[in-house]
């Protein structure tokens, strides 16, 4: 869609002939086809664009642009500076065109984006959302708001002020429009209407509308399991940061999809037994149509606890509220980390827990909390789609017995953060308490800053994220750690030496291990193996109590795949190699796959840092985790594995 000038639905306006485009990345087409990215202009300059492109058709006095843009940062001569980026953004912008017709227009002591003057995606996509509103069943203009917002807008600064109230916006327009799309298509194109439940669900996790459409598609397609998926999803999502579980519509959707399902599922078995006996044919046949429709019945049901497995290894580091009757499996089975438990428990005010997916972070803070569930609280960050913003704080507050809802929804519902008088009643009493937020990446500077007055309050505060790289550019970077615990894989004192080869001590893999060596007992398989990832330790679990190596196999390239999707394409190639061929040295490494040396270097140094891989003797590498290097090995053909074989022999 970028690469083509914008297409205009009828009956919405038609602007000037450049194209400023602020629905994901900021990019300005002129009339030449000319391109210019927000990265090819200054921060601020860009920044201003933003500010100006989200209130367009509306005068921004000077003195509001530059509060917006610099905050309590202003500089000395603010307006000077101002002024300046303008001019900048009029040059770079529409070169050659005089000042009288640019559109950013000086208008009573201030600047306007005059949407008369060029065209703005942003602006189209409110026209549009109010022409849905008036016309509930005008499904073209709903196509086009999808067309128009492949992401939300201002990407470049998404945690900026000044860009909240117009990504919120959008995203609920898009949601509107998604779930708006997906109900009529649920019976004539039920495919497509589950890829948009999925897209309005990721976006808004906490419209139940969407899992609903969701469910209805799946029943659609006549997949049991979706639909038990779907409804997992809703109240995972719904419990583990509201409190609260699905509706009583969502729930009677459920059991009636599944009841019609059920019933038709049972009609070809009786026709087929009717149909044999009105004919007089053998029993037998009757028998076998009967047993076949009852495996078929098996398999999707096997089908079902697979998918709903690995939908728990693609949620890993999701979950990290415990239903009451897990909690204690959990404790029971939890083996190692007895150090860093210490140290989350007693240890310095503000601690960072860090690690890739599958290193237990969620079940380390699951078992903080299972220790001393009246000190600790522990809620889940918002993720990348964007939850309600004091849901992790809800979660905490109602686990430590002090629910403060009235001032939470109120904040919420007020998009603003809490003031000190808030915070200070919700600290009262709280001194030695824990506030653990797992998954924190993505917190909002009003959620860091929340953070840091219920710390200087006395309260002690956990966060978990992946890795420090993670947060280099985010507000969670300004709340600074006490202690950084990385957690580093199991060790031999963990594990028997069966499970530790097999899952190279990474604590997602531990059950699977279990399962697919036919299994060390006790609790370094049962349970959270020293803090397997939350949602991943119960997938693998349950490949573990199967015993079923296809499951395990599966968990071990999902973890593999996470660790690695945000490593250059050699690190890929690199695992391939070494689950092929064994044991190989950098230089045997950079031959086989036709790399250059430094970029093999590179590779490798994430890859170690990552736990995929373990360093030997005169620069070997070699898989860390059996299972991984399975998995990886079984993705290789026979003939390409010789051919490797013969490139390494006459390197």
């Amino acid at each position: 869609m970028w690469g083509e000038p914008l297409k205009v639905w009828r009956g919405l306006p038609i602007a000037a002939a450049v194209d400023v485009r602020v629905l994901g990345q900021i990019e300005i087409i002129d009339g030449d086809g000319r391109r210019m990215t927000g990265d090819d202009l200054p921060r601020r300059a860009r920044q201003v664009l933003g500010v100006l492109a989200a209130r367009h058709d509306r005068v921004q006095s000077k003195d509001a642009l530059a509060d917006a843009v610099w905050g309590v940062d202003l500089p000395g001569n603010a307006t000077a500076a101002l002024e300046h980026y303008v001019s900048v953004l009029r040059r770079a912008l529409q070169p050659g065109v005089p000042t009288a017709r640019s559109f950013i227009v000086t208008r009573a002591g201030g600047y306007v984006f005059a949407t008369d003057r060029a065209r703005l995606d942003l602006a189209e996509l409110r026209v549009a959302a109010k022409v849905a509103e008036r016309r509930p069943g005008q499904l073209d203009v709903r196509e086009r708001i999808v067309e128009l917002a492949p992401e939300l807008p201002f990407v470049e600064d998404e945690y900026a002020d000044w860009a909240a109230p117009a990504r919120a916006e959008v995203k609920a327009v898009l949601v509107a429009a998604l779930l708006d799309l997906a109900e009529p298509a649920a019976a004539a194109d039920p495919a497509r209407a589950l890829r948009l439940a999925r897209e309005a669900t990721e976006l808004e996790p906490f419209t139940e509308r969407g899992y609903r459409l969701a469910m209805v598609a799946g029943a659609a397609l006549g997949r049991a399991d979706e639909v038990v998926r779907w409804f997992d999803l809703c109240r995972r999502a719904l419990a583990d940061d509201l409190g609260i579980a699905p509706s009583a519509d969502t729930t009677s959707l459920r059991d009636r999809l599944l009841a019609e399902l059920n019933t038709a599922a049972a009609r070809p078995v009786e026709s087929a037994a009717n149909g044999d006996r009105r004919r007089g044919g053998d029993r037998r046949k009757a028998d076998r149509r009967a047993a076949a429709a009852t495996s078929d019945a098996g398999e999707s049901g096997a089908a079902e606890l697979v998918e709903r497995r690995l939908a728990l290894v693609r949620e890993a580091g999701r979950e990290t509220g415990r239903q009451a009757a897990g909690g204690s499996e959990d404790a029971a089975g939890f083996v190692g980390r007895r150090g860093e438990l210490a140290a989350l428990r007693d240890g310095p005010g503000v601690v960072h827990v860090v690690g890739p997916a599958g290193a237990g972070k969620s079940a380390l803070l699951g078992r903080l909390r299972d220790e001393a569930p009246e000190r600790v609280g522990l809620g889940r960050g918002p993720g990348p789609g964007g939850a309600l913003r004091l849901g992790w704080l809800r979660t905490a507050l109602h686990q430590l017995g002090r629910p403060a809802d009235r001032t939470l929804d109120a904040a919420m519902h007020e998009r603003r953060t809490l003031h000190p008088a808030e915070l200070d009643a919700i600290a009262a009493d709280m001194g030695g308490c824990v506030v653990a937020v797992d998954d924190a990446e993505h917190l909002d500077a009003d959620s860091v800053s929340e953070l840091r007055w219920l710390r200087e309050r006395g309260v002690r505060v956990v966060v978990s994220y992946r890795y420090p790289s993670a947060i280099a550019d985010r507000p969670l970077h300004a709340l600074d750690a006490d202690l950084v615990l990385r957690l580093d894989p199991l060790g031999e004192r963990d594990l028997p030496v069966d499970v530790l080869q097999a899952s190279g001590g990474i604590p997602a893999l531990v059950a699977a291990a279990g399962g697919a060596t036919g299994g060390a007992t006790g609790g370094a398989t049962g349970g959270a193996a020293g803090g397997a990832t939350g949602a991943a330790e119960r997938g693998a679990s349950g490949a573990a109590e199967g015993g079923d190596p296809a499951i395990a196999e599966a968990v071990a390239m999902h973890l593999a795949r996470q660790r690695t999707r945000w490593m250059p394409p050699a690190a890929w190639e690199i695992l391939r190699l070494t689950a092929a061929l064994g044991t190989l040295r950098v230089e045997q490494l950079a031959a086989a796959g036709g790399l250059d040396l430094d970029e093999v270097l590179a590779a490798v140094d994430r890859l170690v840092h990552a736990h995929l891989l373990v360093e030997g003797p005169g620069g070997s590498v070699r898989h860390r985790s059996d299972l991984v290097r399975s998995a990886v090995a079984a993705q290789i053909s026979a003939a390409h594995g010789h051919h490797l074989r013969d490139r390494l022999a006459t390197a």
